[in-house]
């Protein structure tokens, strides 16, 4: 679901579009997308707004499997300092989850995923402010 190289910690964002390119890149690193699929998450922003920002906190930037997925798999990168991505309800973003699936199926498989880890308040608590991208990257492969 997720590839040690694929975290990062304190990202120092300074845009809603700078926060999806990095998790963008992250996927692309760790083989889950290719640049294509980056532009695509950041036109899909532009095109339909900040739909993606899901719960106080938290965006799910993602295309479309076409747009050039390679595997399913999420990026988790946690900005230093909150973005407003532009979302009424759920600005400042702070957790940016990229999403990279080459089917729906993948795509709701994941979701799943990530709404079982989240829904855990111990589990976001680590998300937020744990310093130690292995103990994060510990806990998303345990929910595998």
């Amino acid at each position: 679901m997720i590839s040690p190289n694929a975290i990062f910690i304190d990202y120092p964002a300074t845009s809603a579009e700078d926060a999806i390119r990095q998790a963008g890149k992250a996927l692309c690193a760790s083989g889950a997308c290719s640049e294509r699929y980056i532009e695509a998450m950041i036109e899909s922003f532009h095109q339909f707004g900040p739909y993606f920002v899901i719960a106080p906190g938290l965006a799910m930037p993602h295309a479309r499997p076409e747009d050039g997925a390679v595997a399913p798999q999420i990026s988790l990168v946690r900005l230093k300092e909150s973005v407003e991505f532009g979302h009424a309800e759920n600005d400042p973003v702070q957790l940016v989850l990229g999403l990279s699936a080459t089917s729906s199926d993948q795509h709701v498989l994941l979701i799943q995923k990530i709404v079982t880890l989240l829904g855990d308040d111990d589990n976001l608590h680590t998300l937020m402010h744990s310093p130690d991208a292995q103990q994060i990257y510990r806990l998303i492969s345990s929910q595998e």
